[in-house]
């Protein structure tokens, strides 16, 4: 893991790279990343992607409600 942050560090010599929960977030990303490229390509070849777009519209609208009705 050494190894790692040290080669973050001198590709990304910026502020934020400091902290260790966004080396962890930055890595989550690059390997998640090429996941959802594959997952969102059989989505649209299956001619699915009608159905996921309202799962997320729908996911979004629930969080903002939630957060809607939490500040009341």
């Amino acid at each position: 893991m050494e190894l790692i942050d040290n080669i973050l560090e001198i590709i990304l010599p910026f502020e934020f790279m400091n902290y260790e929960f966004m080396k962890n977030a930055l890595l989550a990303i690059l390997l998640i990343t090429p996941i959802f490229a594959i997952l969102g390509t059989m989505i649209v070849n299956n001619k699915m992607a009608f159905f996921s777009d309202a799962l997320g519209h729908s996911a979004l609208t629930s969080i903002a409600l939630r957060k809607f009705n939490r500040n009341k």
